[in-house]
């Protein structure tokens, strides 16, 4: 056989008019739809709405926080071992909560793992994770018409307009030789 008689190599790629050899109904039947999962319509949410909860500060996202970081951490914690209560459910229950109605604002799940790998009273008050979990689990406490509690009193006294989510309070600070800061157990700094 001559080369001019050998046939190209054919192609690996999919020609996109290969379906001329008569068989053009397959190409053109749309895709069967999907049946919608009757689980997915009959599951219950399984955390509340708690959006119709007025807080003072809720229209202009102002909620004064009197919670530390860990404390927080420790309720969400709680919350993630709910039965049916996954990173995603929560986020959109605590985004509900906290940003006024219609608000298309997303919290992406990083940011809950970052918030929830800080250690200390202060740690990540400015995360909008922090800040959207304190105002979801108070207007839970609001709703179930629990009282405050002890250390909630107690922040509220060291903390009378709510904990500074605007700066970052375990951050860097100046002092003077001979002087150690530290954090103490509602978020702030001390020296000693």
């Amino acid at each position: 056989m001559s080369p001019a008689e050998k046939s190209a190599p054919k192609s690996r790629k999919r020609k996109s008019d290969a379906a001329t050899d008569g068989d053009t109904t397959a190409a053109d039947a749309p895709a069967p739809k999907k049946q919608a999962t009757k689980k997915a319509a009959d599951k219950k949410d399984p955390l509340p709405d708690l959006s119709e909860i007025e807080l003072p500060g809720d229209d202009d996202m102002s909620v004064a926080v009197w919670d530390t970081g860990d404390i927080v951490r420790t309720k969400i914690r709680a919350m993630l071992k709910k039965e049916g209560v996954t990173k995603a459910v929560f986020l959109r229950t605590i985004v509900k909560a906290a940003y006024p109605a219609g608000s298309d604002h997303k919290i992406a799940p990083n940011l809950l793992t970052n918030f929830r790998n800080k250690k200390g009273p202060a740690s990540g008050d400015t995360s909008s994770v922090f800040n959207a979990a304190y105002v979801f689990f108070e207007k839970l406490r609001v709703r179930d018409g629990k009282p405050k509690t002890k250390m909630r009193e107690e922040m509220e006294e060291e903390w009378l307009t709510g904990m500074d989510t605007k700066q970052q309070l375990d951050g860097w600070v100046t002092c003077l030789a001979g002087e150690k800061p530290h954090i103490d157990k509602y978020g702030k700094t001390r020296f000693h």
